[in-house]
């Protein structure tokens, strides 16, 4: 399978490189699409690294053609957005495209799956809980974040699953 693994700006973003590099373990062309806000927490060349000519870190930054939104869905089976903030999670549920990762979505007509990461009280705020409600009702499948220890060193619903269970849930799902 070929799939687009899209990367927020969560501080959960470095379990997206154990993502791929599972993906590819198991016979998977991954390539990666990197919001501007996951790039302060990991830089492309992590991802270049073990994807080279397969990430993407923008949609005006001279290495991608400004139609690599269509044509990378051409060539994919798959787009799992994982860290998933609620920001991105937001801008898909209400068709706003105004970078990379949001128009590749718009442009995507196969299976999605997207997988939250943020704080549990912005988890449960009602704006998120009706967004991902409106990708669901939309056949967009949402993973459920795992509960336990936060970044903001408070436990609750919110928390990336592990790399192992995405890869798993992704590929059962």
């Amino acid at each position: 399978m070929k799939l687009i693994l899209g990367v927020t700006g969560s501080i959960s973003a470095f379990k997206a490189v154990e993502i791929m590099r599972l993906f590819q373990k198991r016979g998977h062309e991954v390539s990666v699409i990197l919001t501007a806000s996951a790039q302060q927490f990991i830089p492309p060349l992590t991802f270049e690294t073990f994807a080279p000519g397969r990430v993407h870190a923008g949609m005006f930054t001279g290495e991608d053609d400004v139609l690599t939104h269509i044509t990378i869905c051409r060539e994919n089976e798959l787009l799992l957005i994982a860290p998933a903030t609620a920001n991105i999670i937001g801008k898909i549920a209400n068709g706003i495209a105004d970078d990379l990762l949001s128009s590749t979505f718009l442009a995507f007509n196969k299976r999605v799956v997207v997988v939250p990461a943020m704080n549990s009280i912005m988890f449960e705020n009602i704006a998120v809980q009706e967004n991902v409600l409106r990708l669901k009702s939309r056949g967009i499948v949402v993973m459920e974040p795992d509960e336990g220890s936060l970044a903001c060193n408070t436990e609750g619903k919110g928390r990336l699953p592990s790399p192992e269970a995405i890869v798993d849930f992704c590929l059962k799902s």
